[in-house]
């Protein structure tokens, strides 16, 4: 339900942004506004003002902003405010207003969060260095090692563990050209990565090397006890390298037969040997610590915040036009795409991690959308556009009945989509046995 609850929310302020553009232009060019939705089907709650009725429809997938003679089908007055009595310049121009504005959102706020200041994982602000590799994984089978660093993967040179994973990850079973650092010596290989069948997407099977940092140690325990300290990190537990195993530490520690055993910790840039007897709770073994990862504090002046948010959203944007000229060209499959259930439990995800990752999602979420809008497909904004350019181009309104076809092949089109999203949303939650 929390989960729900964060996606409501999320996608509440991205659909009432992508509106507002259209409302916002149209009302500037003085078109007639007869309803603002949040939502599809029937009414649940709202209220009119003037001549329009701002409401919160029944069905959450989306919204829209209905103008007075702007579907087909609507009886044409004449009347100068509305719709198609405007110059198509002004019609196009509230048609692109929607994704315009989730596109500003995407900046705006990870602008504000590069200014505002935030965690990020240290993998993501340094250069990609191996510290898992996993048995017969495709890393293992391209001759990847532990301690390798990664100068080179496509085109992308010094890429952080964001980048690695993002080209890993969109293109499954394809050949990727990577160049390794391994002790001064260059070395050129090829990684293909495996096919993750239910979400159709790459698997490397290498990791980056996670340094393991005590965030806090409860009153009492065996951790406490021992003399472990907030913000120790921990070099290795019981001789094992916390950084190269890709596990949790209860993990490691359910692996130890000793009662007692030796945990390094550094404090302070020295080593400091501890020696901890774990309690069992529940079945398992407990040490008494909240375990978390390295961090960097990253604060930026407003100028480098937004080239920073510039050059990450345009490098989502890239992402996403990749992805989707590889479905078009078939390379790609649907399961690579996330519907309304995914989003829910990306939200409900993001959300326990905290509100900066809350916020990156909303972000990406809003400049998919926006991106996703301006496709030519009739009737997304990006097909409004398109057909009032070949209108342009023409020199002629098409007509009617031209229109009307139009709408209800691309309103098949949309729905089969959302039908094969949904179904793949659904496989993605059912466990590994019962998924086709």
């Amino acid at each position: 339900m929390t989960s729900i609850f964060v996606a409501l929310i999320v996608l509440g302020v991205i659909i009432v942004i992508h509106e507002f553009g259209h409302f916002a232009v149209a009302k500037l060019f003085r078109i007639k506004v007869e309803t603002f939705s949040v939502g599809f089907g029937p009414r649940l709650i709202g209220f009119r003002r003037g001549e329009t009725d701002y409401r919160i429809s029944a069905l959450p997938l989306g919204g829209y902003v209905k103008m007075s003679g702007e579907t087909p089908g609507d009886a044409i007055t004449g009347d100068p405010r509305e719709f198609m009595s405007k110059p198509k310049w002004q019609r196009f121009l509230v048609a692109s207003a929607g994704p315009f504005m989730n596109i500003v959102l995407a900046f705006v706020l990870i602008t504000a969060l590069f200014m505002h200041g935030m965690d990020v994982p240290e993998y993501f602000n340094n250069q990609a260095v191996v510290g898992i590799v996993t048995p017969d994984s495709a890393a293992a089978k391209a001759g990847i090692r532990q301690n390798d660093r990664i100068l080179q993967i496509e085109d992308r040179e010094k890429p952080n563990w964001q980048n690695i994973w993002l080209t890993v990850g969109t293109n499954p079973e394809r050949p990727l050209s990577i160049v390794l650092d391994r002790a001064g010596q260059r070395i050129d290989t090829t990684l293909t990565p495996a096919l993750d069948k239910r979400s159709a997407t790459g698997d490397a099977g290498m990791g980056p090397q996670l340094r393991a940092i005590v965030k806090g140690v409860r009153v009492g325990g065996p951790a406490a006890l021992a003399g472990m300290r907030p913000n120790d990190e921990i070099v290795s537990i019981n001789g094992i390298d916390p950084r190269t195993t890709g596990k949790q530490l209860t993990d490691t520690i359910q692996t130890i037969q000793e009662k007692t055993f030796p945990v390094v910790v550094m404090r302070d840039g020295r080593e400091i040997e501890l020696n901890v007897t774990p309690i069992t709770e529940g079945g398992r073994k407990l040490i008494g610590i909240e375990q978390g990862y390295a961090t960097v504090f990253i604060k930026l002046p407003m100028m480098d915040a937004m080239k920073q948010s510039v050059q990450m959203n345009s490098e989502n944007a890239k992402l996403i036009f990749q992805i989707l000229g590889r479905l078009v060209r078939r390379e790609a499959s649907m399961k690579q795409l996330d519907g309304p259930i995914g989003i829910v439990r990306a939200s409900g995800e993001a959300a326990s991690v905290g509100l900066t990752a809350l916020i990156t999602l909303t972000a990406m979420i809003s400049l998919n959308l926006g991106l996703v809008n301006l496709l030519p497909i009739p009737i997304l904004d990006g097909g409004v556009m398109l057909l009032l350019l070949i209108e342009t181009l023409m020199g002629r309104d098409l007509s009617l009945r031209v229109k009307e076809r139009v709408v209800q092949v691309s309103m098949v089109f949309l729905l089969l989509m959302m039908v094969v999203v949904l179904y793949n949303d659904v496989i993605k939650l059912l466990p590994p046995t019962a998924a086709p």
